[in-house]
């Protein structure tokens, strides 16, 4: 009996221990500690509220398992965080206490941390009650870590280590407020030996990575680093477990690369990563990682925490009531819908207070948010931080012809034409990528390759040369670089007063109303009119009607008969009907007939008549039908008239159906037609 209870004891010691430890993460929260959209006042999903939901949840199923982080982009990007850092600071920061309430572990900074600038983040850090770690954040001159590099865990048994690195990006986009004072590393250098590190104190080693898993950068990376290199974690000597991505607003459920899991929860915190991690330790041997499991949980239908929101109420309603002040008046509706696809007065107003502000000949920047636009009535400051909802401030540069050039290839990338000639959005260019260039005459040709599709430049009506030189008026972001535009990132700076573009936006409203027929306006437009009608289609813009006047249009009315068979008592109706609707038009007409008129069969030469106008046509077919005029514009090609079935005549095409009738010589002019009713 006692030998059975010796081997049974020596089963039980010989077996391996297990542990289970769950990973809970948010990345690219952008000010969401609250479950309501500020521009839109109304409740929104997302935010740290239901966060704080998920997490308690999985608390009271895992007590004592459940490790919460976060990886970045947590303290700007909405009016909650702006509000915060620019007008109410409160103590602690209302987005840290969030994170407080929730119960954060351990978070890394990204770059849209550093937005407010280095003094703003510290004071984040100071009301944190978890730590803040990255490997690869440095202070000037003295070259220390910014945080800790890792920070290690206990969960049970399990040590959990905890690493973060910021892409190092953040020195190009907000390289004013960090110059002298952070150095950004590369992420693979101080990785490699940061989780060599970890090895030796971790079980289990996590990565918070606000950096993408890979991909081209968006600036120039000499003597930077790349801006998403997470995937190369996974090629490492010394490799991570989990890997926590964040910066580049993807969503990875649960991949694996080499021998590291990988994920990344929606932004704002419209999901939460869970990764479960079964651990094993054999006879005489360290823990091990047994099988790991990820999931997302969305946010959307989650009940936000009550006592989180309690603990906002205060801030929350303040933010409520500053969104909702009255900043000026508009006359007219302004809305931005248009602006990626045509000329429209919202924009150019932004761009020319920037312009003005700087005092430069040229204004560039983008249209962030096609739903944004200021009401023909009272602006609230919730209007333009739709309009303007970045943290940037004004610069100018000088740049060259060429430069400029340059610059607006770059952005004509953002339209796509496939070998069959269709035109789409190119999707790996952001929306907020596209620029627009206000001071400058252009032409976006899409019939042209990538890099030659700027024709007509010309700047005060002088084309440009590539050694003209200009002052340029853009934000901060965009003067680094980002996007792009790696022309401008070495150009001199001539203006630079740290002036917040949406304040000087603001400032310009409240000395005066907001006129869209006052508004200097941009001379750009994409070319040939087919090409701008498929960009209108694909923004949903309706093609406005050619505008008529004297001296380069005629509004033509074309009437068609065919088939009369005879049939002479038709005639006098025909006649007043003609009659009837060309005296209602006051306009040229045309009356063409396509045959079949006498014998019944349908005859090779039909009959027309003028009237203010002249034409030669063919004819042809049988039936009865009436086309509507094409626009022929001067010089250029025709675009397809609609023809109305049974043998309609057309300006520049046949009409649908039999006949096949159609003008075949016109004076090169502008031709408006109208549809006449047979």
């Amino acid at each position: 009996m006692l030998s059975l209870l010796f081997a049974a004891s020596l089963f039980v010691t010989q077996a391996p221990d297990t542990a289970h430890v769950v990973l809970v993460a948010t990345t690219d929260v952008h000010g969401r500690a609250t479950a309501w959209d500020y521009l839109a006042d109304r409740a929104a999903p997302g935010g740290l509220t239901r966060v704080a939901t998920v997490v308690d949840s999985l608390r009271r199923r895992f007590p004592g398992q459940v490790v919460v982080l976060d990886a970045g982009d947590m303290l700007q990007g909405n009016a909650f965080a702006a509000y915060q850092a620019r007008q109410g600071r409160r103590q602690p920061n209302p987005i840290v206490e969030a994170m407080n309430l929730v119960g954060y572990d351990a978070a890394t900074p990204g770059n849209h941390d550093f937005d407010w600038g280095l003094p703003e983040l510290e004071r984040a850090l100071a009301d944190a009650a978890f730590p803040y770690v990255s490997a690869n954040l440095f202070r000037v001159p003295s070259d220390s870590l910014l945080v800790s590099a890792f920070r290690v865990l206990r969960r049970g048994p399990i040590r959990v280590g905890v690493t973060g690195f910021t892409t190092p990006g953040v020195t190009v986009w907000d390289g004013d407020r960090l110059r002298g004072r952070i150095r950004v590393g590369r992420i693979e250098a101080a990785a490699g030996r940061t989780f060599a590190a970890m090895r030796g104190s971790s079980d289990l080693v996590v990565a918070l990575a606000h950096s993408g898993v890979a991909g081209p950068s968006s600036y120039d990376t000499t003597g930077v680093g790349a801006e998403d290199v997470a995937g190369t974690f996974a090629t490492m000597k010394a490799r991570p477990d989990v890997v926590i991505v964040g910066h580049s607003h993807d969503e990875i459920r649960d991949s694996t690369l080499g021998e590291v899991r990988y994920v990344q929860p929606k932004p704002y915190a419209a999901s939460v990563a869970v990764v479960h991690v079964d651990m094993v330790r054999p006879p005489g041997r360290e823990w091990q990682v047994g099988r790991i499991r990820g999931e997302l949980v969305s946010t959307a239908e989650v009940t936000p925490s009550a006592v989180v929101e309690q603990r906002l109420r205060p801030a929350h309603d303040a933010v409520r009531e500053w969104v909702g002040e009255a900043v000026g008046m508009a006359i007219a509706p302004m809305p931005a819908a248009t602006g990626r696809a045509m000329i429209t007065p919202v924009v150019d107003w932004m761009l020319d207070v920037q312009r003005r502000r700087a005092g430069a000949t040229l204004a560039a920047g983008p249209v962030f948010d096609l739903r944004a636009g200021v009401p023909g009535d009272t602006i609230h400051r919730r209007d333009l931080l739709r309009l303007y909802p970045y943290e940037n401030t004004l610069r100018a540069v000088k740049i060259s012809g060429a430069q400029l050039k340059d610059y607006l290839e770059r952005s004509a990338r953002y339209f796509r034409v496939d070998a069959a000639g269709r035109i789409s959005i190119n999707d790996s260019m952001p929306g907020y990528d596209f620029d627009l260039v206000h001071g400058a005459r252009y032409d976006i040709d899409l019939r042209q390759p990538i890099g030659s599709r700027i024709r007509n430049l010309a700047v005060g009506d002088r084309p440009v040369a590539p050694s003209d030189s200009f002052t340029m008026a853009l934000d901060s972001h965009r003067q680094s670089g980002a996007g792009g535009y790696s022309m401008v990132a070495h150009a001199p700076v001539v203006y630079d007063r740290g002036e917040w573009i949406r304040e000087l936006l603001e400032e310009d409203l409240a000395r005066h109303r907001l006129d869209p027929l006052h508004v200097v306006t941009s001379n750009w437009r994409i070319v040939p009119a087919m090409a701008e009608s498929a960009v209108f289609k694909i923004y949903g813009i309706e093609s406005e009607p050619l505008p008529v006047s004297r001296g380069d249009s005629l509004l033509l009315r074309v009437f068609g008969t065919a088939g009369l068979h005879g049939r002479l008592e038709s005639v006098g109706a025909l006649a007043h009907a003609m009659d009837s609707l060309a005296a209602r038009c006051e306009c040229p007409t045309l009356r063409l007939d396509g045959g079949g008129a006498v014998t019944g069969r349908g005859a090779g030469g039909g009959a027309a008549t003028g009237r203010g106008g002249t034409g030669t046509v063919t004819a042809g077919g049988s039936g009865m039908g009436v086309g509507a005029a094409g626009r022929t514009a001067a010089g250029g090609g025709a675009r397809p008239g609609r023809g109305a079935a049974g043998g309609g005549a057309t300006l520049g095409g046949a009409a649908a159906g039999g006949g096949g009738s159609r003008i075949i010589s016109l004076r090169q002019i502008r031709v408006l037609g109208r549809l006449a009713l047979s």
